[in-house]
């Protein structure tokens, strides 16, 4: 199978993963810090005004995310109190997941979204803008089979590193999330044992639901995400059958969305909350401690999933965020993951055929150009 990820450094995830700086106090979960007095002197909640040289207008932000590493840092940002000393009037709308959130901006109902490899679905739209790179996936997006399943026992096929044969794979039944990096996984992943999307029966479910009626028997491989990642990893019953990152030959880098119109409207906006958010990424990059408590305060208290220490620490390994140095020195192009998974998914009739020039127009680093500079010129 040809590799579909371009442009990604060999040292990439050793630069990423290698977590060091000062230590951060991390906030409790769902606490949310005092906005400052001088941020509300600035104009922040009281109807707009100027913020560090940036002019906000004070309107009300509903961003959305999800309890999970793809949006930590997003809520990491809030009970910081990020928002609030910039001036910002942000709520956050927790959703479930990816298509979830596509739902809800296609529908209005929010205006952002820590999303994130779902949101290649709405760019053809030509109704939003990729506007930041932002948690990159380095592991436990992947496919498991039982250990005593035919397809386990197949072996790894011809030349690849994925467990199974086009023969023990036809017809196969394979349970995970619709419109994310699981059913990408499934049709790569048949694809590379030659077969074609008609090959396999791809059945969509919500990651816990899809885990729930894995364990109990149900379907032939299970393509999913941490901590049920990590709990199959840890578990002899089950084989890595394939990984995203063999598949795409790369990390799953996720997105930050934001609604066109208001994105040019308010471009100041867009870039304190921006300057919020890859703030909150760099302290969570810095500082596995506090990362760790905070995220399993919030997946258990906001999202009702509880991690072990193990669970955590292989997301930490497998899971990191930008910091300020990596964002003025990225090593890949921005938005890869978009155009990767928008090629493929026009190939699978996922997507409309003909949709890269639009999604290739969301993609706008002008956003993340004018957030460096203000932070140049600020000083920080």
């Amino acid at each position: 199978m040809k590799k579909r990820y371009y442009g990604l450094a060999v040292g990439m995830a050793a630069v990423l993963l290698a977590g060091c700086g000062q230590k951060q106090e991390a906030p409790p979960s769902g606490e949310q810090a005092p906005a400052s007095t001088q941020a509300q002197e600035e104009g922040g909640e009281e109807g707009g005004g100027t913020s560090g040289g940036l002019a906000l207008s004070g309107r009300h932000w509903k961003i959305g995310g999800q309890v999970r590493q793809t949006s930590l840092y997003l809520y990491y940002a809030r009970d910081l109190g990020l928002f609030q000393e910039a001036g910002l009037d942000v709520e956050i709308v927790t959703l479930a997941n990816g298509p979830a959130l596509n739902e809800a901006l296609n529908a209005g109902e929010i205006e952002a979204a820590a999303n994130g490899m779902a949101a290649v679905y709405v760019l053809p739209t030509e109704n939003f803008y990729y506007v930041g790179d932002t948690t990159i996936n380095f592991g436990g997006q992947a496919m498991y089979g039982r250990t005593d399943s035919d397809i386990v026992k197949a072996g790894v096929y011809d030349g690849t590193k994925y467990y199974g044969s086009p023969e023990s794979v036809a017809g196969a039944n394979i349970l995970g999330l619709g419109a994310g990096p699981q059913q990408f996984i499934a049709y790569a992943y048949a694809e590379a044992l030659g077969l074609d999307s008609e090959g396999i029966e791809f059945v969509a479910m919500d990651h816990a639901q899809a885990y729930e009626a894995f364990i109990t028997g149900q379907g032939d491989l299970l393509a999913t995400t941490p901590p049920y990642s990590n709990i199959l990893g840890g578990d002899s019953a089950y084989t890595l059958v394939a990984d995203y990152m063999d598949l795409a030959g790369g990390p799953l880098v996720d997105s930050f969305i934001v609604d066109r119109d208001l994105a040019e409207e308010y471009p100041d906006d867009v870039v304190a909350i921006l300057n919020c958010c890859y703030e909150a990424m760099d302290r969570l990059a810095k500082d596995d401690g506090a990362r760790a408590e905070y995220a399993v305060n919030l997946y258990k208290n906001e999202g009702g999933t509880t991690y072990s220490d193990e669970d955590m620490a292989s997301e930490i390994k497998n899971v990191t965020f930008w910091t300020w140095e990596s964002l003025e020195n990225p090593e890949y192009p921005f938005g890869n993951t978009m155009t990767v998974m928008g090629e493929f998914l026009m190939e699978q009739g996922l997507i409309e055929e003909g949709s890269m020039p639009q999604i290739e127009a969301a993609l706008n680093h002008s956003y993340v150009d004018r957030l460096l500079e203000y932070r140049k010129g600020s000083g920080e």
